[in-house]
C-alpha cells in the first residue's frame, strides 16, 4: 500500500536536509507519495510542492512580520490540502515559527506528527517543551545534548546524528580547485559568507566588503565568495559594485588616485560540493548553519551576526545562552570568535583575521577544537536513520 507523507522546511538548510531525507526515504520504500512545503532541492528530490516557503525564508522577529499574511495564506491552503488528502504521516523540519502551528493543525486532525531537526529549546523558550510535548509523536534531533532535554519531557526522542555529515562530502583536492579558479593554493584564501537569505546579505556583506579591504592593505590574501544555492550570481556581484561605488564616493580623492584603487577582486562562486568551501584558510560567515558546515571542514572562522536593533533587543530577552554561533554552541565553549550587532564592526574584525593569519600555531589549534566539534555530530547516515524511522511510524500508523 502506498504511504502518503507531507513534509515541511521552511528556510534553505531545511530544504537541504527535506531534500536528503527525500532520497533516502525513496532508496528505502518506493510506495510512497510525498507532498510538501520546501525549496528547489526538495522539489528536486521528488517532492510535490504546494508552495516554495523557502522563498520567504527570514530572520529576526521583526523581519517575520512582513510575512505574515503571506505566511497566513500558505497555513490556510496546507490546512485544506492536509483535509483533503490526509496523509498518513506529517514530517516537520526546523521552522519552528510556522511548524508548530501545523503541528496543532496535525494535532486537530489526527495525523501523525514526526519533528525532525525540532525548535532549539536549549536556546530560547524553553517554555515550548510541554506544549511540543503534547504534539509530536516522534522527535528526532540531530545535537546529541538535545536527546536528554527532551527525555525528560516525555517526549519520545531519537538522536540520529547531523544531516550535515552525509552532505560534506568534496569531490575535489584543494590544487584541483585552485587550479580550476586560478587560485594561488600557497596563498591565504578568505572566504565571504554573508548568509543564505537576502536580508541577511543585505546586513553582513559590506561589513565583510570593508573588513576584506582592509586585510587586504596589511596581508597577501586572495577572497573568494561561495554562493548560496538560492541567492541570483547577480544579486551578490551587484550588491559587490554598489560597495566599492559607495566606498569611493565616500572617499576625498582624486580621480587619478581612484583608479589606483581598484575594486577588490573577489571570486563569486556557486559551491553546492563543498569543493571551494575546502580551499579556504579563514571564513567570515553569518551566525547559522554554515558555521557547522565550516567546522566540518575545519576551517577558522570569525562569526558575525547583525539583526534589526528591535530583533536584537526582543532576542537578549529570550535567547539563554552565552554564545550564538552553532559550532561554539557544540563545542560548549568559545572556538572561534563571534561580532554581534554594534559590535560587528569591519576595523575590528579584520583585526582579529589579520592575527589568526599571522599566527600558524593559532590556526593549527583551532582545526584541532573544530574537529572535535564535528566528532560531537555522531556518525555519517543521519538521513537514513531518520527515514528508517519516519516509515516504522507511517506503517503502523494505520
Amino acid at each position: 500500500m502506498v504511504k502518503k507523507l507531507f513534509i515541511v522546511a521552511g528556510d534553505p538548510s531545511g530544504d537541504l536536509h527535506g531534500a536528503n531525507l527525500v532520497t533516502a526515504l525513496r532508496e528505502i520504500s518506493s510506495q510512497i507519495e510525498i507532498n510538501g512545503l520546501g525549496g528547489e532541492r526538495m522539489e528536486r528530490a521528488g517532492v510535490r510542492l504546494l508552495y516554495r516557503l523557502t522563498e520567504l525564508a527570514i530572520v529576526g522577529f521583526s523581519e517575520a512580520i512582513n510575512n505574515i499574511l503571506a505566511l497566513r495564506q500558505i497555513y490556510i491552503k496546507t490546512e485544506e490540502f492536509l483535509r483533503k488528502e490526509k496523509p498518513d504521516i506529517i514530517v516537520l523540519i526546523d521552522y519552528p515559527g510556522f511548524n508548530l502551528r501545523l503541528a496543532g493543525l496535525a494535532k486537530r486532525l489526527k495525523i501523525p506528527l514526526i519533528y525532525y531537526i525540532g525548535p532549539q529549546i536549549w536556546a530560547w523558550r524553553r517554555g515550548r517543551i510541554k506544549g511540543i510535548a503534547e504534539l509530536v509523536n516522534k522527535m528526532l534531533v540531530i545535537f546529541p545534548f538535545e536527546e536528554e532535554t527532551y527525555k525528560r519531557a516525555g517526549v519520545d526522542v531519537s538522536f540520529v546524528g547531523h544531516p550535515l555529515l552525509d552532505t560534506i562530502q568534496p569531490t575535489k583536492s584543494k590544487e584541483e580547485v585552485c587550479r580550476k579558479y586560478g587560485l594561488d593554493s600557497n596563498s591565504p584564501i578568505i572566504g565571504l559568507m554573508p548568509g543564505s537569505r537576502k536580508q541577511e546579505i543585505e546586513r553582513l556583506l559590506s561589513v565583510m566588503l570593508e573588513a576584506s579591504r582592509r586585510i587586504a592593505e596589511n596581508r597577501k590574501v586572495q577572497f573568494v565568495l561561495p554562493l548560496a544555492g538560492n541567492i541570483p550570481m547577480n544579486y551578490i556581484k551587484e550588491r559587490i559594485t554598489e560597495f566599492e561605488k559607495n566606498r569611493l564616493n565616500r572617499t576625498k580623492i582624486s580621480k587619478s588616485q581612484k583608479e589606483k584603487k581598484p575594486p577588490l577582486p573577489i571570486l563569486v562562486v556557486r559551491d553546492e560540493d563543498y569543493n571551494i568551501r575546502r580551499t579556504l584558510t579563514l571564513a567570515l560567515v553569518a551566525s547559522g548553519t554554515a558555521t557547522l558546515e565550516n567546522a566540518c571542514l575545519g576551517i577558522p572562522m570569525i562569526i558575525i551576526y547583525k539583526v534589526s536593533l528591535f530583533s536584537y533587543l526582543l532576542a537578549r530577552l529570550l535567547i539563554r545562552i552565552p554564545r550564538i554561533g552553532l559550532a561554539n554552541i557544540v563545542a560548549g565553549k568559545r572556538v572561534v570568535p563571534e561580532f554581534i550587532q554594534q559590535k560587528a564592526r569591519a576595523k575590528e574584525i579584520a583585526k582579529v583575521a589579520c592575527h589568526w593569519l599571522s599566527n600558524p600555531g593559532l590556526m593549527r589549534e583551532t582545526r584541532k577544537e573544530l574537529k572535535r566539534v564535528k566528532e560531537k555530530l555522531g556518525t555519517p547516515g543521519a538521513s537514513k536513520r531518520a527515514a528508517k524511522i519516519i516509515l516504522e511510524e507511517a506503517i503502523a500508523s494505520n
